[in-house]
């Protein structure tokens, strides 16, 4: 006979949403179990960059973000496990036109919401980042309370903290089916056990539609190839440099021990997201092209390691979050790469809603309904229109 679980709410996946979400529902009071596929941290929330930002063009996204920094301050105290968060600020570059108005925009809307961000001009910016190319550039937005940290620590911890508040993590327990009676969800069968549930959260990131296709619906979430690699020199040795996202190359990077993490915007749709992905590297010369141009200096540095993951984008690059068709069925998926920033903050109004209480944030902006209804904006600081479709302008 294979084991049977019962439990209030059965969270699938265990990144940065699953555990923040988990561990929220859990001190609320809920009996929580969380499915994964691999192990915790396994998907995309191990895989990225580890920036943690405010800036933001969404109010809510701009709130949620401010209470993951604030997050960070206790992280060791609350968790025992040191995010290695370096609150070195965040850099956006831009050539004026239509980058600088979204960040006018979006600078604006940050400092009603009491995050101090400002737009700088190119002589700071050369302070903040030795050795930069500003020829093309005509200043920046900054944010000096963002940063970056260890995403696999940042990740360890809130599972951590969901365990000793009762919540139950199965590790290599992949969901196999789910059965469905009377708009609802009524069982789920993963890795063999038998889970019976009064709700299920969908928090499977860049695999959260084919989890979606066992009860019965779609999600408008496409996985998109996320390449970062790491060079063995820095512009700014003994310190540390801001995560400097180029709005007009399609280029970021940050400091990392005596070296550099770096990527491009350029990320490629991947139907039907595999469990796991590989670099291409073919792709690092376009990558050590824009480097080179930005950051001259850097021409002698080495590549000594890269990786892959997978982002898992929506048309506006706002998350999906809330019901879903069937009747206890929550949706937290679709973060569009800002999941390490946006879930912690919005874990506690997630999990109010799910208990039946009124959030403290207004989440209708991340209802799957606006996409057709229309009327929210999207996420235009660094969402689909540079890291998913790759727009940018690269130089010649």
């Amino acid at each position: 006979m294979s084991e049977k679980l019962t439990t209030e709410v059965l969270v699938v996946g265990a990144g940065i949403a699953g555990t923040t979400v988990a561990l929220a529902l859990a001190r609320s009071g809920a009996n929580v179990v969380v499915a994964e596929r691999g192990a915790v941290c396994s998907g995309s929330s191990g895989l990225n960059a580890g920036g943690l930002r405010q800036q933001f063009t969404q109010a809510t996204s701009i709130e949620a973000g401010k209470d993951t920094i604030r997050q960070m301050k206790t992280f060791q105290d609350d968790y025992g496990i040191d995010p290695s968060f370096r609150q070195a600020g965040y850099l956006f570059l831009h050539n004026g036109g239509r980058h600088l108005a979204t960040l006018e925009r979006a600078v604006a809307t940050q400092n009603r919401h009491g995050v101090d961000t400002r737009l700088i001009g190119l002589e700071e910016l050369r302070e903040l980042v030795p050795g930069i190319n500003t020829d093309d550039l005509e200043g920046a937005a900054y944010g000096p309370t963002d940063g970056y940290m260890d995403p696999n620590s940042m990740v360890a911890g809130y599972a951590a903290g969901a365990r000793r508040a009762g919540v139950k993590i199965l590790q290599e327990h992949p969901v196999e089916s789910i059965e469905t009676s009377g708009g609802r969800v009524t069982g789920v069968r993963a890795g063999g056990v038998s889970i019976a549930c009064d709700v299920l959260v969908n928090a499977a990131g860049a695999w959260s539609p084919a989890l979606a296709a066992l009860y019965g619906a779609t999600l408008p979430i496409k996985a998109r190839r996320n390449q970062i690699f790491v060079l063995d020199q820095t512009p700014a040795p003994g310190r540390l440099i801001p995560l400097t996202i180029d709005l007009v190359t399609g280029l970021y990077f940050h400091s990392e021990g005596s070296g550099i993490v770096s990527g491009y915007a350029e990320a490629p749709e991947i139907p039907d997201a595999p469990p796991s992905i590989a670099c291409d590297w073919d792709d690092l010369p376009m990558l050590v092209e824009r480097l080179i141009h930005r950051v001259p200096k850097l021409e002698s540095a080495g590549v000594t390691h890269g990786w892959a993951g997978l982002i898992e984008t929506t048309p506006d690059d706002n998350p999906i979050v809330g019901w879903t068709h069937l009747g206890n069925v929550y949706t937290v998926a679709g973060f569009s790469g800002h999941g390490m920033c946006l879930a912690p903050g919005l874990a506690p109004h997630i999990a109010a809603e799910i208990r039946g209480a009124t959030p403290g944030l207004d989440l209708d902006i991340y209802r799957l309904e606006r996409l057709d209804a229309g009327g929210v904006e999207p996420e235009g600081v660094w969402g689909g229109e540079g890291i998913s479709r790759g727009t940018a302008e690269v130089p010649a």
